[in-house]
């Protein structure tokens, strides 16, 4: 697929213009980094490619159609994981949270169960289909998030700042999952300023400034101009990507 935002504008009512002319293009299949300092309008370019926000002024475009007038159908095909994922846990159990997506698409149960219990193995929580939403720990209630958006069967996922926190162990164990996503196909577009935890795995960078795309480009090609864009990088040249992850 083909996701496109031309021109974006959104202005909050206290007059901070979140997003000022934002341009930026992905296609599906990718591993996409979207960063920046905080306040340059991550979240809310985020946002726009499903919907949850209306620009004042430019576009969003899906497949070269508007997102208003193929809104439900783009939320099929993007799945979407909040920063806070409590904020998106709408069922007791996590079987009945994940089910809770497809509940009118897919009216036999049967069904709404199985793909539920595939989506809950594919993010790495096998068997805690009857577990307490409420019971689970910080990662595992990311990783229900991630399942929910799963369940769908989407052709991307984006993540807004997936590792605000995890320890360790939680954030290298949600990059293998979402690294095994990547190698099935599925795009993941990750909205983070946490780069030393996996920008060595993203094929693209782009970063936002002040509601506009700086910069947008391979990480390697980036990687002298990221400490004058504000964002953490080791000292040195580019061969020193590699260690930009938490996979041991």
């Amino acid at each position: 697929m083909r996701l496109e935002a031309r021109g974006l504008v959104r202005i909050f009512p206290d007059g901070t213009r979140a997003l000022d002319g934002a341009d930026l293009e992905l296609r599906t299949p990718c591993f996409m980094v979207l960063s920046g300092p905080n306040g340059s309008g991550k979240t809310v370019l985020a946002r726009h490619f499903v919907g949850l926000e209306k620009p004042q002024a430019g576009a969003v475009l899906v497949d070269g159609v508007p997102v208003e007038r193929c809104l439900a159908e783009t939320r099929r095909r993007v799945g979407f994981v909040f920063q806070e994922p409590e904020h998106q846990i709408l069922g007791i159990t996590a079987g009945e949270d994940v089910e809770f997506g497809i509940r009118v698409r897919v009216p036999d149960r049967g069904e709404r169960r199985r793909r539920a219990l595939r989506a809950l193995r594919d993010a790495g929580l096998a068997g805690s289909e009857d577990r307490l939403a409420s019971s689970l720990s910080g990662g595992q209630k990311r990783r229900l998030a991630v399942a929910s958006a799963l369940v769908s069967d989407p052709e991307l996922v984006i993540l807004d700042e997936p590792f605000n926190g995890l320890d360790p162990a939680g954030a290298s164990g949600l990059l293998r999952m979402l690294l095994s996503l990547r190698d099935r196909g599925v795009g993941i577009l990750l909205v983070t300023h946490d780069l030393e935890k996996c920008l060595a795995h993203a094929d693209r960078l782009a970063v936002l400034d002040s509601g506009r795309v700086a910069a947008d480009g391979p990480p390697a090609e980036l990687w002298d101009r990221l400490p004058s864009l504000g964002l953490r990088r080791p000292p040195g040249g580019s061969g020193r990507l590699e260690e930009m992850t938490w996979l041991d």
